[in-house]
């Protein structure tokens, strides 16, 4: 790969680490099924693998179900480009949620994040483009219930 085709992959994945954040908040469930390759797996603690786009398709859907307004906050982002169609790389994560419905103005009560962690993260470049080929989550913090 020459610096610029590198520069443009590792470019292209942290896109897609942004690009799952906004899915998942707005309940996207199709947007954010095609952000992964067709044999994909997300990976969270508490939760069997989630694997192929039927499963992650099913997730988003029943997430969004329950009705919590959330936001996924990243940071740190890196990625590396390992091949021309392979790609690490991670980022940090903190999530707020509320179930609760807005006031008047459209806003909730601010709660602590749910989790601050961390995503592993492995891309794979196929005909669509660059995907996710696994994304694993491991918490650092979470609030004790």
């Amino acid at each position: 790969m020459t610096p610029i085709e590198r520069m443009l992959a590792e470019r292209e994945c942290e896109k897609l680490q942004v690009a799952y954040t906004l899915t998942a908040d707005r309940g996207d469930a199709d947007g954010f099924t095609a952000l992964f390759a067709e044999d994909a797996s997300i990976i969270i603690p508490e939760y069997p693998p989630f694997t192929g786009h039927a499963a992650i398709h099913a997730s988003l859907v029943a997430l969004a179900g329950t009705g919590m307004t959330m936001r996924h906050v990243i940071t740190n982002q890196h990625v590396t480009a390992t091949g021309p169609d392979t790609a690490e790389g991670g980022c940090y994560l903190i999530v707020f949620n509320n179930p609760d419905p807005a006031d008047a103005n459209g806003i909730r009560d601010v709660r602590l994040p749910s989790t601050v962690g961390e995503y592993a993260d492995r891309f794979i470049r196929n005909a669509a483009g660059w995907r996710f080929r696994e994304r694993r989550l491991t918490r650092v913090f979470r609030p004790r219930v």
